[in-house]
């Protein structure tokens, strides 16, 4: 009974109540009403003792929902994340790059290929086409067409083996490239194609837009042509790459949903499995995943059921990581012979290229390089150093223009090769605010530029020794690495004696007539008959010069070691 009924005052809303001595408490708004609707104050008694207990009336909802009370429960909003970011997934995320014409890529590289057409011709005991360039696919020439079908069709072609040991070469150096963007690379030179797990790269690239444009421009820049598919399951990649699909599923709903839609003949089956399944009346992806597990394994073996669930992430996919080797190695076949060295500058590049990117995935430099020219029957070595490592190509191919103009060979080339023996790190970047290098820099790489130009033997600097005598306390130091155990203060005998401005070879000399001494050496003791005990002192001769001179205390005469000033 409230107490309106029982015509009582109702308490003030600060009253206890005689059981607990709890002070009243407002009742939850809910969706702005109170718990009781039918009186502005709700009395009610306890069933012990007949207490009174006040609910007041409900608070109005604000309208304003700046002012709407907030619950101390109230879950608070997360910040919005940066624009261009994407949130870092624990779901994996795989790219698949797909080089479907690697074998012409290679012959890109030499600046070998013709405009005319051209086919990569495999299997010499039943020629057949492996490849050809685009004015050969333009006149019908397709993969897996027979030599003699092909030329019947093409007019004088160029026709050239296939080496797959050279497109291996070549997917294993894009493999260490693409070491920049993931550190999971898994290449599979069956198929021409490299894997790389991008989940955890999205947020260093801005996204997987910008990671997919990142990964084609580097791969065409060196002279190749991918096709590139995303996907969360590396089987799902591989088959969107192969079909140019825009797509890129991150999750099991949106796999399905893309699978659904294709046609059987995009499953890499072979072709009696594909008409197998349309034997049974099956077009579409989509009507053969409506189909148990168990009966597809019962009818065609574990190999369709495993493909399907490695395409929808039902069941994991062993994916081997890459490890590229210790000293990288890069080599270019030429199908014409070249003799000339102003020609060998086009496929040097590509080199050097292939070489900056290794480098900057495993963030080294390199101080030396080793050139190898492929003759028929012998090579040419040529070796380059620099004052620094460094990783850039037009650096480096800036010294070895330099250096292959004073090269005269001595047979035509048929390929070259480009060695790296030790990879360095990197210093931090010395150059000024405005990208101006320093002083000491531009100084070695002149010194860098002259030798390529002079020979290694033709540019020397003199470090000093620990030598007593001072014809001895130099010597000529032809690398461009700082010399080892190199003093860097005066020595003993520098202290005593001094040492002059200009040195020259030893020459016998009169006595002065007067003379300030200097100081005694002693040394050579240890060298087998080479003991000298010298007295040095400084004396001017007849033109005014100031002559560094001693006397031999042992023969008692004098000689000329130099001028002081």
């Amino acid at each position: 009974m409230t107490a309106g009924e029982s015509g009582g005052k109702p308490p003030h809303s600060g009253s206890r109540s005689s059981s607990g001595g709890c002070p009243a408490a407002p009742g939850p708004a809910q969706g702005g009403r109170g718990i009781v609707a039918s009186a502005s104050r709700d009395t009610r008694r306890t069933e012990a003792g007949g207490a009174q207990l006040t609910l007041l009336p409900p608070v109005p909802a604000a309208a304003d929902p700046k002012l709407r009370p907030k619950s101390r429960l109230e879950p608070i909003p997360a910040s919005a994340p940066e624009p261009g970011l994407e949130p870092v997934s624990s779901q994996p995320l795989w790219m698949a790059v797909w080089l479907p014409h690697l074998a012409l890529d290679t012959l890109v590289q030499t600046g070998s290929a013709q405009p005319g057409p051209l086919i990569i011709v495999e299997d010499a005991a039943r020629p057949r086409v492996h490849d050809g360039n685009r004015a050969a696919r333009r006149a019908g020439v397709r993969p897996g067409m027979a030599l003699a079908e092909a030329l019947a069709v093409l007019n004088a072609p160029i026709v050239v083996d296939y080496e797959p040991e050279t497109v291996q070469q070549h997917l294993r150096t894009l493999s260490s490239v693409l070491l920049q963007f993931s550190d999971h690379v898994c290449p599979e030179p069956g198929q021409q194609r490299i894997l790389l797990e991008t989940g955890r790269s999205l947020r260093l690239f801005r996204g997987l837009e910008a990671l997919e444009q990142r990964v084609e421009g580097t791969l065409r820049q060196l002279g190749y042509s991918p096709r590139i598919g995303s996907a969360r399951t590396p089987a799902m990649a591989r088959l969107l790459a192969g079909l140019g699909h825009p797509e890129r599923p991150r999750d099991r709903d949106g796999l399905r949903r893309v699978l659904t839609p294709l046609p059987l003949a995009a499953l890499p089956l072979p072709a009696a499995d594909i008409a197998a399944l349309r034997g049974i009346g099956l077009t579409r992806i989509g009507e053969l995943l409506r189909l148990p597990r168990s009966d597809l394994a019962l009818r065609y073996g574990t190999r369709l059921p495993r493909l399907l669930d490695h395409l929808l992430g039902d069941v994991p996919e062993a994916m081997p990581r890459f490890h590229p080797p210790d000293n990288p190695s890069f080599q270019l076949e030429f199908d014409q012979e070249v003799r000339s060295t102003g020609a060998l500058r086009f496929p040097l590049k590509r080199l050097l290229l292939q070489l900056e990117q290794v480098l900057r995935a495993r963030h080294r430099g390199v101080q030396g390089l080793e050139l190898q020219l492929l003759h028929r029957d012998a090579e040419t070595r040529l070796t380059l150093e620099r004052s620094h490592p460094g990783s850039r190509a037009e650096e480096w191919l800036e010294l070895w223009s330099i250096r292959l103009s004073r090269v005269s060979l001595p047979a035509p080339v048929r390929g070259m090769r480009l060695h790296a023996a030790r990879l360095l790190p990197v210093a931090g970047d010395m150059s000024g605010l405005f990208g101006s290098p320093g002083g000491a820099r531009d100084e070695t790489g002149f010194l860098t530029r002259l030798r390529a130009r002079l020979g290694d033997e033709a540019v020397l600097r003199f470090v000093p020794t620990l030598h007593p005598l001072p014809e001895q306390a130099q010597e000529a130091w032809t690398s461009e690495a700082p010399p080892p155990a190199a003093p860097t203060s005066a020595t003993p005998a520098q202290c005593a004696a001094g040492a002059a401005l200009w040195l020259q070879p030893l020459q016998p000399c009169p006595p002065p007539d007067s003379h300030a001494w200097l100081g005694r050496t002693e040394g050579g003791w240890w060298a087998g008959g080479n003991d000298q005990r010298r007295d040095y002192a400084l004396a001017r001769d007849h033109q005014g010069r100031l002559c560094w001179v001693f006397q031999d205390l042992r023969s008692g005469q004098w000689r000329l070691q130099g001028f002081w000033g």
